[in-house]
């Protein structure tokens, strides 16, 4: 579980770094291209939560009386 979810955030780290780069390289910029990046590092943090939350442990069942 500790190694798929270091490797996600790896993962997710280093398109977050890569999609960073291209919105502060300078060079001209597409309308609504920031906006597509940005969306892309959101898809990127989903993904991570979604391993995350994949590998959570269940929650302990409480006693009902």
């Amino acid at each position: 579980m500790h190694a798929e979810i270091v490797a996600a955030l790896d993962t997710h780290l280093a398109e977050a770094q890569r999609l960073r780069q291209r919105l502060t390289d300078p060079r001209a910029i597409e309308p609504g291209e920031r906006l597509d990046v940005v969306l892309e590092i959101v898809a990127s943090a989903e993904r991570l939560a979604h391993v995350v939350c994949t590998h959570r442990p269940a929650p302990a069942v409480a006693a009902s009386f």
